[in-house]
Formats: structure tokens, C-alpha cells, sequence
């Protein structure tokens, strides 16, 4: 990713965020190879110089070359060890003023290095000699500048023409392989641009790619704080409903039970016929009250886990009792079939939780079958007793196969008077998971619906099968 397609999408607050860090980048490259850039200046000074003296250079030429070249580096080196001190705490305006005179100390250094081509002349008949000298030493240092500036290209390209345009213009005046030589050192010029230039791209992109990293990982560093600020006030909220359900469980079930029980008694008086009917209306809304509030109890205590499982032995037709005695007279007065037939056989579960299963399906099979027929049917497989609810209702699309089982999800039903709070299903889940019954669904829609699931057998009895159709 190129260092504009990385600062297209940041805010202008960024975007001038960045340019600042990559120029504190930039300062810091450039300050902290100071002292090699000095070294690598004042070490071949020091082998350069007695070479001129012996070719017969006047030292107080000598000295005009070397003596000011020499102060400017000493200067840039004193003054980059001075910023890289407090660098990261320098403001922005102290940034540019810090690159500003370095920009002004690197087109110096090497104007003053560049004017040897003219200052250093030979006394001998050999005239080209030490200019040939003078132009491999200023190449040489030449090099040295692309890598201290390859975070600066502005710097570079200023300064690069004081340095290398001075022997290439000293070079196209001579006659005889003076062109040529000019010409070899101005390609080599280009090059260098092209180098440094691609090299101040990559360090700017390497600076704004690790800007954005620092910048995500701050996003995701606030993401995760709000997560926990989100997951306590989730704990918070469930702790309050946990306190809450349990003093709903005594101050609110304790009423409803003692007006079930007042509406009875009066029932049981002589009352005009009016009066009986709206008693018979308000029994059947505090039935519903109180399987709803029952249903918000059960989800409660599934959803933190604080159930205990209690396994006994059970005989199936027990069950298979208490599942005639309730249903039977619910499909006749609806005017559909109740079908049941459970194989005897005795059972190790818990019995309270199954019950809530079986009676939560046959509910809803119930509920959703206008005509035709809702059962119970078991029969023992491979030491199993594989229990099937069926109805021949208005089944289930397959998309909404899944989302039944989620809490508050109810399917539409125009024929049903009970809009119903859609926990039944949840709560089944909730059992069918708690007990291992591994419980499928298979529905057709305009067909019917039924779900499966198996309870271990411990014992087979000698009891007939119960069917009643």
C-alpha cells in the first residue's frame, strides 16, 4: 500500500498526525547517523591530505577546502547530538525548526565540499590529475549523503547538485575526455535521485504503515475497554435479575397462588350467570400468569445454571398417565385426536424436567394444529426409548428452524387467541441439553411437525402399552 492510499482514509486530524511522525522519523534518521556521517568524513580527510601536500598543493589551498567542510560537520554532528536528546518530546514547530537546519547544514557541507574541484588545481604539467582525485573523493562522499539522507529527498535534491553538479559542470569545460567524464557523473546524478527518492518513499510508508498499526491497535485497545465495560454492566444486569426473580419467585408467585385460590372459592358459590363467566375468564388469566411467570422462572434459572439435576427411576407409564389425564380432554374440546402410546418401561431421569419437556411440546403442538391429530409415541430401540411428539398442524418454514428455540420467538398463528411470550421451545432446549436427549426437529410445512429425542431404559416391565387414539 502506497503512503497516499494510506493517508486517503484517515481524518485531516490523522492525516496531519502522520506527516508529523514521519517527519520526527525523518529528524531521528538523519540525527542519529550524524556521527557516522562525520566520521566518514574527517577519516578520509585525514588520508586525502598528505597525498595533495606531496602532488605540491599549497596547504593554504588545502585549508580552504578542508577547514570549512570540516567546521560544518563538526557543527551538524554537535547539533544532532543536541536534538536526538529531547527529540520525542520536541513540539511539532520544534520538529520543523530542527529540520530546517539541517536541511540548510546538508546543502552547505556539500556545497563546500563540491568547490574542491575548483580549489584544488595541480602545479604540474599534469593538470587533470588531482581534479580526477578531488571528483572520486567528492563521488565517494557522495554516497555517504544518499544514505543519510534516504528519509529526505527535499534535502537531497537541493543539495545534490552543490555536491555533484559542480564536477560536472568542471568537467563538460575541459577539453578531450572531459565530456565524457561530465556526462558519466550526470547519469550517476540521476541515478542517485531515482535511489534516494524510492528510498524516501519506503521509509515514509514503513513510518505511516506503523503508524496505522499503532492507530488499529489503539482502536482495538478502546474496542476491548468498552467490551469489558460492556460485559461488567452484562454481569451487573444479571446479578439484578437474578436478585430480582428471587424475590419475584416469593412476592409476586405467592399472590397469584392466593388469587387462583380466591377465584376458586368463588366459583364454587352461587353466583348469577354473568358473574361465573367473568370468574371463568379471570381463572384462565391467572393460569396464563402463571405459567408465563413459571416459564420466566425456568428461564432464569437455566440461563445462570442454577438447577440441580435430579435422576430417579421412573416407570414410563407413569408419565404416560399424567400425559392422558391432561391432554385427552384438551384435544376433545378443541375437536382434534389425541394419540398415546408409550412402551412400559422404567426410565432413569429426572421426571420433573422431562415433564416440562413433554408438556412444553404437546402444548405447542396444541396450539399450532386446528385438524387432524397430536401424539406421544415411544417405543424402545437398542436400550432406548425414543420419544416422538407429533402433530399434524401448520409445521415450520426451515428457516425459522432454528430461531424457535431462541428466547421470545413466537411463529405467527391467525387461529390462536394466545399470543404466548415464545419461552416454551427455549425452555425445551434448555431441558433436551440438560438432560443429553439429543433432540431433533422435523417439520413440513402444511404437513406437520415432530420432534424426536431418546431416554436410556434401565428395566423393561411386563405392563401393556397405553394407546389411546
Amino acid at each position: 500500500m502506497t503512503s497516499s492510499r494510506l493517508i486517503n482514509h484517515l481524518t485531516e486530524e490523522q492525516a496531519t498526525e502522520a506527516d508529523s511522525i514521519v517527519l520526527l522519523e525523518s529528524v531521528r534518521a538523519r540525527t542519529s547517523i550524524a556521527p557516522i556521517s562525520a566520521l566518514g568524513t574527517f577519516a578520509p580527510t585525514i588520508l586525502f591530505i598528505p597525498f595533495l601536500l606531496l602532488q605540491g598543493v599549497p596547504l593554504l589551498m588545502v585549508a580552504a577546502w578542508v577547514v570549512p567542510a570540516f567546521f560544518t560537520t563538526l557543527a551538524r554532528t554537535l547539533y544532532s547530538q543536541r536534538v536526538i536528546k529531547d527529540l520525542d518530546s520536541r513540539p511539532l514547530d520544534g520538529l520543523v525548526r530542527a529540520d530546517r537546519w539541517l536541511r540548510i547544514s546538508s546543502v552547505t557541507n556539500q556545497t563546500l565540499i563540491g568547490m574542491g574541484i575548483w580549489l584544488i588545481q595541480s602545479p604540474t604539467s599534469e593538470p587533470l590529475v588531482l581534479p580526477l582525485f578531488v571528483t572520486l573523493i567528492i563521488v565517494t562522499f557522495s554516497l555517504g549523503v544518499m544514505v543519510n539522507l534516504f528519509s529526505d529527498f527535499r534535502t537531497y535534491a537541493i543539495s545534490a547538485p552543490m555536491l555533484l553538479g559542480q564536477p560536472i559542470i568542471f568537467w563538460m569545460l575541459q577539453e578531450g575526455f572531459g565530456w565524457a567524464i561530465g556526462t558519466a557523473l550526470l547519469a550517476a546524478t540521476a541515478l542517485s535521485y531515482a535511489l534516494v527518492r524510492r528510498g524516501s518513499e519506503i521509509f515514509r510508508e514503513s513510518v505511516l504503515m506503523r503508524f496505522e498499526t499503532d492507530r488499529l491497535l489503539e482502536q482495538v485497545e478502546s474496542q476491548k475497554v468498552i467490551a469489558e465495560d460492556a460485559l461488567d454492566e452484562a454481569r451487573a444486569a444479571n446479578e439484578s435479575k437474578a436478585f430480582f426473580m428471587a424475590a419475584a419467585s416469593h412476592d409476586i408467585k405467592q399472590p397469584l397462588y392466593a388469587l387462583g385460590m380466591l377465584t376458586d372459592t368463588l366459583m364454587m358459590s352461587e353466583l348469577p350467570t354473568h358473574a361465573n363467566s367473568i370468574l371463568q375468564k379471570q381463572r384462565r388469566s391467572i393460569d396464563r400468569m402463571t405459567h408465563l411467570f413459571d416459564d420466566l422462572m425456568d428461564l432464569s434459572r437455566f440461563e445462570r445454571g442454577v438447577f440441580e439435576l435430579s435422576f430417579r427411576e421412573v416407570p414410563s407409564r407413569e408419565l404416560a398417565q399424567i400425559l392422558d389425564d391432561e391432554f385427552e380432554p384438551l384435544c376433545r374440546e378443541k375437536g382434534i385426536d389425541w394419540q398415546l402410546k408409550i412402551e412400559p418401561v422404567m426410565l432413569s431421569t429426572d421426571p420433573d424436567l422431562l415433564m416440562r419437556l413433554l408438556r412444553n411440546l404437546l402444548h405447542n403442538a396444541l396450539r399450532y394444529t386446528d385438524q387432524g391429530a397430536i401424539g406421544c409415541h415411544a417405543e424402545v430401540t437398542d436400550g432406548l426409548l425414543k420419544i416422538t411428539i407429533s402433530d399434524t398442524g401448520r409445521g415450520i418454514e426451515q428457516h425459522d428452524q432454528e430461531r424457535i428455540f431462541k428466547e421470545f420467538i413466537r411463529l405467527e398463528n391467525p387461529n390462536d387467541g394466545n399470543t404466548g411470550a415464545g419461552l416454551g421451545l427455549a425452555i425445551v432446549k434448555y431441558i433436551a441439553d440438560a438432560l443429553d436427549l439429543d433432540l431433533q426437529l422435523n417439520s413440513q410445512p402444511g404437513v406437520g411437525t415432530s420432534f424426536h429425542f431418546a431416554i436410556p431404559v434401565v428395566t423393561a416391565t411386563s405392563d401393556d402399552s397405553r394407546n389411546q387414539t
